[in-house]
């Protein structure tokens, strides 16, 4: 392979940049220890990397598995970049290293860094970048000797990111819009189901090799899920005392009464459709710009259910295996959750629409130690809604024009729906804050930026 020093420049001033990453000290944060112990709700992939340097290097196994870190970003944003510096043609090396930056960012150290930092979004982040690569080879540019490898690859790759964070699960939907697209381009009704299948049948093998997992750490052939807790404390919080009340079951009843006794205890307040005249609406759009309240009580409510309550008296049983008692109260959490929202559909819904809203705007935490780099820039938080609004309705607008070129309005679109859905499903549990869905914001100031590259890209060619 020949190098071209000049041709390859962008590609190794970032090198270069990774290269001095190496030699800085990895970073840990809290759910750092719950990967090394790998406890039971974590998947299997991270842990087992971890596992992996620890048989290389007892002591430096972290560092280690940084460098591992930093060289896959490293590849991958070289790999994401190249394919759009590729098709669009941008030979400019000042153009090429803009649109690098613009999805490397999160390894720069400017809000985070993400290559030195020990969680699974420090693989999850580069593993999300080649498979949108793979999906745009094989729906917006299918060649027929290749099509089904690219399918594969994206298959094999939605598997991997799955076993190493569930979170992953939101692109699924796109997987399945993508076949019914290239179902009505193609008619051709057998591959369609033939690959819906090959899909259902990888969920299986992520859930079959879930539970393998949980069966070498525990002995137990369960899938351990502890979405419950979080999935409850919306509805919690936005709850009245009689809709506590009124929820049916003696054991939610049990931990209902506990959950109030504990919160009051220690100020974590609820009650907010009482406390707000019922006007959640005007209580989030005043209160959530800088999206400090319902977090703060969020992370002491979703530590509460998910470790406060896992005693077996309070669901009448004698056994002592701590995760059962977790699977019981994470089923009870949902089942008093379901009922809350229920009582309150209409509330609940603005909620999670707020939530959503103020989720795709980019707003996020005002706290020191978790404050993200979207936060609070113009328009109360929804400069980049309004922004990917705008973008939404040109692209669609340019797919109904025969002479404009399709194929970049395409791929807009395909990095908006993706973060509208890692916005929708994180929005079902928890505030949208930044480690949840930088994920998929990273695309759309990339997409921006391409915007901006190719259109000077565009004017230095015609002149």
């Amino acid at each position: 392979m020949k190098i071209n020093l000049y041709k390859d420049l962008s590609k190794f001033i970032f090198l270069l940049i990774f290269i001095l990453f190496f030699f800085q000290n990895e970073i840990l944060v809290q759910d750092t220890y719950s990967y090394i112990e790998n406890i039971y709700k974590r998947p299997f992939l991270y842990p087992f990397l971890i596992n992996i340097f620890q048989i290389l290097s007892e002591n430096n196994y972290l560092k280690y598995l940084s460098i591992l870190q930093l060289i896959l970003g490293y590849l991958s944003i070289i790999f994401f970049s190249f394919f759009f510096i590729k098709k669009f043609k941008i030979n400019s090396i000042l153009n090429q290293v803009i649109l690098i930056f613009s999805i490397s960012f999160p390894y720069l150290g400017i809000s985070m860094k993400l290559g030195l930092t020990i969680f699974s979004e420090s693989i999850g982040y580069p593993l999300l970048l080649i498979f949108c690569i793979y999906f745009l080879k094989h729906y917006f540019y299918p060649k027929a000797n290749k099509n089904k490898k690219y399918f594969f690859l994206v298959i094999f790759l939605f598997c991997l990111m799955v076993l190493n964070k569930k979170t992953f699960l939101f692109v699924l939907p796109l997987i399945f819009l993508g076949e019914i697209i290239f179902f009505l381009l193609k008619k051709n009704i057998k591959k369609l189901i033939l690959n819906l299948l090959i899909v259902l049948l990888s969920v299986i093998i992520i859930n079959l090799a879930e539970r393998t997992n949980t069966y070498f750490k525990t002995g137990l052939f369960k899938n351990i899920s502890v979405s419950g807790s979080s999935f409850l404390t919306g509805p919690f919080y936005l709850a009245s005392d009689r809709d506590l009340e009124n929820v049916e079951g003696i054991e939610n009843n049990r931990i209902i009464s506990f959950a109030i006794n504990e919160f009051s205890k220690h100020k974590i307040e609820r009650n907010m459709l009482v406390k707000t005249d019922n006007d959640i609406l005007s209580f989030s759009k005043n209160n959530r710009k800088i999206f400090s309240h319902y977090f703060n009580q969020y992370v002491q409510m979703q530590d509460f259910f998910e470790n406060k309550i896992n005693y077996p008296s309070f669901y009448g049983i004698n056994s002592e295996n701590q995760l059962l008692v977790r699977q019981l109260s994470s089923k009870h959490c949902t089942d008093i959750a379901i009922q809350l929202i229920k009582m309150k559909p209409k509330e609940n819904l603005l909620f999670y629409i707020s939530n959503v809203l103020y989720g795709m705007g980019g707003y996020f935490i005002s706290r020191d130690d978790l404050k993200g780099f979207y936060a609070n820039v113009g328009f109360s938080g929804y400069y980049i809604l309004i922004l990917k609004i705008i973008l939404a309705v040109v692209c669609i607008f340019t797919l109904f024009d025969r002479d404009k070129n399709k194929k970049i309005a395409m791929i807009i679109l395909f990095f908006i729906t993706l973060n509208f859905s890692n916005i929708l499903a994180t929005a079902l549990y928890q505030p949208v804050y930044d480690r949840f869905s930088f994920l998929t914001f990273q695309f759309i100031f990339f997409v921006i930026t391409l915007i901006f590259v190719n259109f000077i890209n565009s004017r230095s060619n015609n002149t």
